[in-house]
């Protein structure tokens, strides 16, 4: 068993999101010693290292919540766990397209920007028209 500090220092985990993925649910149950302090096993670990790297991966609080549960499911089928991460890499490439997107818009609006002492600004102009 790991008090709350040494499993913050093994998985680089802050203290306080510790206690707030126990506070909704996420671990299950982490048992408390005698004087309340939280006490976790290594199931609790390998359910904050799961969810330290989906949330690394952009799955939401309930989706990492989904994926604990069939985690802790031994009767789970793993096309559940496969469908939720295709949802998550398609999404993934949706907004990496975005970005793209973005990144080449300023781009453009960088390069028709003169960058000389006058006060227009191609930048400006450009970012604040609808588009």
């Amino acid at each position: 068993m790991k008090s709350i500090t040494q499993v913050s220092r093994l998985l680089a985990m802050p203290v306080k999101t510790i206690r707030y993925y126990d506070d909704i649910g996420l671990l299950g149950s982490v048992s408390r010693a005698n004087n309340g302090y939280r006490q976790f096993n290594e199931t609790n670990i390998a359910q904050l290292r799961l969810i330290q790297s989906a949330r690394f991966a952009g799955f939401s609080i309930d989706e990492s919540k989904e994926l604990i549960a069939l985690f802790n499911d031994n009767n789970r089928a793993s096309k559940e766990v496969k469908a939720l991460t295709s949802e998550k890499i398609r999404a993934l490439k949706e907004k990496i397209n975005e970005l793209n997107n973005v990144v080449k818009n300023l781009e453009s609006l960088h390069d028709a920007c003169a960058g000389d002492e006058q006060s227009q600004c191609s930048i400006l102009d450009g970012l604040s028209k609808k588009t």
